[in-house]
């Protein structure tokens, strides 16, 4: 197999959780910040559309936001793209449409369009609602590099987020299996983890007993997971009150020297390092999906 030590382009980032409440969308903002302070060209999608969560921390109240595209407002995503800070955003809106709900002809209406806007940059980052409905594990499985974000007191819940989207996995192999039996297929999931209120020596135990966990799983059950340890953040309240609830700006906009700030900076380096490291040549995660996806609305 050949392998490749370059940088791939174009590259797809998902985040996701199992619950709210555990810092998934800080860490989507500031990943995205920080990644667009060095130097890369970053778009952030909120796809909690019942929320609009990142919209509301950022203080943001856009005439525009991805509700327009579902409810065919717009036919392009581009059309919804606005700058903030150091990356680019399509903010969610608060109401009752859900991004878990669409049918089958939104969902391949917004595949289409998100590879078309995708192209456009160094790391699309797709902020997931919480939860491991069907629609959500989809887009974290067409991420190039799926994280998950969990706490020391929501590890069972983390644990699950990688096994259900694995489960996930393998009905949409078995599928295109079907379809394609010559076809490539994406074979495991792989994603990060990221530990959220937790100190470094707390998290490298709790990741430890994840990857034990998933090992029993991988054997017993032939679901292809392989976790990566990716970084902890620990927390401090007042400061995330002081930049997001009072001033609406990133952390590692305004206080990128504190050690909160630290910690992102560190974790989006380490996310850096690990690209430019030899991968083998494999297909794209988003033309997957698509094969699978189009002309099969059952499997929505």
């Amino acid at each position: 197999m050949s392998h490749l030590a370059v940088e791939p382009v174009s590259k797809i980032i998902s985040t996701i959780s199992n619950k709210g409440g555990v810092g998934k969308t800080l860490f989507s903002i500031e990943m995205a910040n920080i990644l667009g302070k060095m130097g890369k060209k970053v778009l952030l999608i909120d796809t909690d559309i019942n929320t609009g969560d990142i919209a509301v921390k950022l203080g943001i109240r856009s005439p525009k936001t991805l509700l327009d595209f579902f409810e065919k407002q717009v036919n392009e995503l581009e059309s919804l793209v606005r700058p903030e800070y150091h990356f680019n955003l399509i903010p969610g809106a608060g109401g009752n449409f859900k991004f878990a709900n669409i049918n089958y002809a939104q969902k391949m209406r917004f595949i289409r369009a998100f590879k078309k806007i995708a192209q456009k940059y160094d790391y699309t980052i797709l902020d997931l609602g919480a939860g491991i409905d069907r629609t959500t594990l989809d887009f974290a499985l067409i991420a190039d590099y799926p994280i998950i974000i969990t706490t020391p007191e929501d590890i069972q819940s983390g644990y699950g987020c990688a096994k259900a989207a694995a489960e996930r996995l393998i009905g949409l192999n078995g599928r295109l299996k079907v379809l394609d039996p010559d076809g490539n297929r994406v074979e495991e999931f792989a994603p990060y983890f990221v530990f959220n209120k937790s100190d470094k020596n707390i998290a490298h135990g709790i990741y430890n007993g994840i990857r034990r966990a998933v090992e029993v799983t991988r054997s017993k059950y032939n679901i292809g997971i392989k976790p990566e340890y990716l970084g902890s953040v620990s927390i401090d309240y007042r400061l995330v009150k002081r930049t997001y609830v009072s001033q609406h700006k990133p952390i590692s906009e305004m206080y990128p020297n504190s050690d909160l700030g630290r910690e992102y900076r560190q974790i989006a380096e380490h996310f850096i390092n690990a690209l430019y490291q030899p991968q083998p040549v494999k297909e794209r995660r988003l033309n997957w999906l698509f094969r699978i996806f189009k002309d099969n609305e059952e499997l929505n």
